[in-house]
């Protein structure tokens, strides 16, 4: 093609000479021409770093797109400057022969002294390595390299690559691998084998012979992988559902149990997944009740070293279609890059809220109150129930500092005394201003399939209120809580649910305590309920409404009293800041 155009050009060029073209004013056009694409190209690269600077993972889909396009036209300005460099060129040696450049410094030109951009990329062959993604939420896939092939090469692809890989870093906690679409593999069935007895030297005769079933590979039935969803919830694969193709049939099927997050590596390949359900048809679907799948067959996860941790709550549907509409895994296996924005407002839960009973001033309670907790895992490895999955146990399973505080109205923020008696000692709790402890899940009840869970806790408080002496000054009185209690969560949607609480708990006085003009020489035990109704948007748990009825009784004989609060208030965040390691 080059040799084409050099011809035509000195052809041209033959023509333009017995014409007597000036050569000088084409040379000078071709530079001025090329000056003022390179002052387009500038602007266009501009534009394009700007783009990349406002890349985040709210707008990555719209600006992904955007940057293609904006590569597409930085790319179209280079090939027209290359175009003028080579016409340029060819002007040069057929006008320079004629002796019709004397009166211009050709060499100083731009156009002269600029390199040419390289826009070539070798073909690669096609490989079935795994090809990877960015799974940045349900909704937006990229691939690694969203550039086309044949511009991979390019300055402007390689910045927007090593952008995507520097986001990445930041919130990237591992790979999930899926098979390649219609990929085949070996159902597994039960089979009747004989029990081995390591301590019996005597052949066994039939008659003596114990048997068992196990899942055995059966190499007469295979399936064709369709897809897979996964739910990452409370530090465990909570739920994984497989959809394969059988016999022309699409089939579903699912663990009943779930998986730690730490530990799927190994749990992986000896955990298989049942049969569920069918697409609509006549076949009997006891033919498919012995089916099984091995989930090792089907999914893979692998943690980016250094952050082998818990993510958040998410649910992952694989495989998706990329920002190109174009199948991930259509060619061959996809592995699906994971990454989470790690908020604080994620992290930690902060509430606001009022008492109705202290507005009204029907009590004494906070007129605003304010309270944050955040949960950190300790041993998050479910047991099953019995062999048939009947639900699962969590021992240990979780901490969760807290601290509360709560602004009092200044008339009746004090308990009052009399003569260094405090005779309703259940005012130190209602009118405790300062609350900072942690609750110790140690035992969680519950079963992937039911929208409720129930859980034993031990709770340790330290608390701090202000007590006022007849006419002294008021001073601070401090208690350690210790106890335990019960709490029932049950959702009626995703984002809409109810909790209940029942604790007890006895407040120690005397052991933290020095006053000489207060006895503190008791104790309080108290039980507590909390019934809790809350609401939030499905796309930010963290930002909720709840209305909450609490009820507090001195627990014993000694007395009868007791106090309640009507809280209404608002989960919220403390920013969007990203927590950076």
């Amino acid at each position: 093609m080059k040799k084409l155009i050099h011809t035509l050009l000195l052809f041209s060029s033959l023509q333009l000479i017995s014409q007597t073209i000036n050569c000088e004013e084409k040379i000078k056009s071709l530079n001025s021409e090329f000056l003022d694409s390179k002052k387009e190209l500038a602007k266009e690269e501009n534009t394009f770093n700007t783009l990349k600077d406002n890349l985040t993972y709210g707008n990555s889909a719209e600006f992904s797109k955007k940057l293609v396009h904006q590569d597409s036209i930085i790319t179209s300005i280079k090939e027209k400057m290359n175009n003028l460099q080579m016409q340029f060129s060819n002007y040069k040696v057929v006008c320079s022969e004629n002796n019709l450049l004397e009166n211009i410094k050709i060499d100083t030109m731009s156009i002269s002294k600029d390199i040419s951009f390289d826009l070539q990329n070798p073909v690669k062959e096609a490989t079935k390595e795994p090809i990877t993604f960015s799974y940045f939420n349900e909704d937006i896939v990229i691939v690694n390299s969203i550039i086309p092939e044949d511009k991979q090469n390019t300055l402007q692809a390689k910045i927007f690559n090593q952008v995507l890989k520097q986001t990445q870093q930041e919130t990237y906690f591992g790979d999930i691998t899926i098979p390649e679409k219609n990929q085949e593999f070996y159902f597994y069935s039960y089979k009747k084998v004989e029990k081995k007895k390591v301590n019996d030297k005597k052949k066994a005769n039939e008659s003596t012979k114990q048997y068992e079933y196990k899942l055995v590979k059966n190499n007469l039935k295979k399936y064709k992988f369709k897809k897979i969803q996964i739910e990452i919830r409370d530090g465990n694969f909570f739920d994984i559902q497989v959809q394969v193709e059988y016999n022309g049939k699409l089939l579903w099927f699912e663990n009943q149990k779930g998986l730690n997050f730490l530990k799927i590596n190994k749990l992986a390949k000896r955990n298989f997944l049942f049969y569920l359900q069918k697409e609509p048809d006549d076949v009997d679907e006891q033919i498919y009740e012995e089916l099984r799948l091995r989930l090792s067959d089907v999914f893979m996860y692998k943690y980016k070293m250094g952050n082998n941790y818990i993510p958040h709550d998410l649910v992952i549907e694989l495989p998706k279609e990329d920002i190109n509409s174009k199948e991930t895994n259509a060619e061959a296996p996809a592995t699906y890059q994971i990454k989470q924005d790690t908020y604080l407002d994620k992290i930690i839960e902060l509430r606001a809220y009022t008492d109705f009973f202290s507005l009204f001033g029907d009590s004494n309670n906070g007129l605003v109150q304010i309270e944050g907790n955040a949960k950190f895992y300790i041993f998050p490895f479910p047991y099953n129930i019995g062999s048939k999955a009947r639900g699962q146990l969590e021992f240990f399973k979780s901490i969760t500092p807290h601290v509360h505080y709560a602004k009092l109205d200044d008339d009746s923020q004090n308990v009052n005394v009399s003569g260094g008696v405090i005779d309703k000692r259940l005012e130190l709790i209602e009118k405790k201003f300062l609350n900072i402890g942690a609750n110790l899940n140690v035992i969680e009840f519950y079963h992937k399939n039911y929208p409720m869970k129930a859980s034993l806790y031990g709770i340790a408080d330290y608390n701090i209120t202000k007590a006022k002496n007849d006419a002294q000054a008021p001073e601070n009185l401090k208690s350690l809580s210790l106890g335990a209690g019960l709490e029932i969560a049950s959702n009626r949607l995703n984002n809409f649910g109810f909790n209940y609480r029942l604790s007890m708990l006895w407040y120690d006085y005397k052991s933290f305590n020095t006053s000489t003009s207060i006895n503190t020489d008791f104790g309080v035990p108290v039980i507590s309920n909390q019934a809790e109704i809350f609401y939030h948007p499905n796309e930010n748990p963290n930002q909720a409404i709840f209305v909450r009825l609490a009820t507090n009784n001195f627990l014993g004989e000694r007395s009868n009293e007791a106090f309640y609060q009507f809280q209404f208030g608002y989960k919220f965040s403390i920013g969007s800041r990203t927590v950076k390691k």
